[in-house]
């Protein structure tokens, strides 16, 4: 028989805000206004699954594509990161000329965390900055954390 330690599996933290982004320009990756993050400990296996969704569109004729990604630092966010956020492996992204809010999630494994140090997650977000008058708007944010 194993005993379970409260280490092996800390409980999922979430956090999600409605608050509508709108007309985003920054072509570099931004936590947002308000900020949408968690604080966990990393369980025994050193693993976890971070969970992002949001809704995002372009209302307007550029194409200008939405891109959300996690974020994932040691302790807060004035730590060292040990994840930068990258669409292509961890975030999510729009399609461009999309004039209604499409609602997006994605869940990624990060491996090799400390177990029992606290890290810190948030929700960053860019665009792909298509010349013109900006149009990309975000609806919702939001990020979970659990064991794996």
């Amino acid at each position: 028989m194993t005993v379970v330690k409260s280490l092996d599996t800390p409980p999922a933290v979430g956090n999600f805000d409605d608050t509508v982004l709108v007309q985003i320009s920054s072509a570099s990756y931004t936590e947002g206004v308000p900020e949408v993050g968690v604080t966990f400990v990393a369980p025994t296996s050193g693993r976890v699954l971070i969970t992002i969704g949001g809704g995002l569109r372009d209302n307007g004729a550029n194409a200008t594509r939405v891109f959300m990604a996690p974020q994932v630092f040691e302790d807060d966010s004035d730590g060292t990161v040990v994840l930068s956020p990258t669409v292509g492996q961890y975030g999510i992204g729009s399609a461009g000329e999309q004039s209604e809010f499409m609602y997006y999630s994605r869940t990624s494994l990060l491996s090799d965390l400390t177990p029992g140090r606290v890290y810190y997650a948030r929700v960053m977000h860019q665009t792909s900055n298509t010349p013109g008058s900006p149009t990309a708007d975000i609806a919702c944010r939001e990020i979970t954390v659990s064991p794996a």
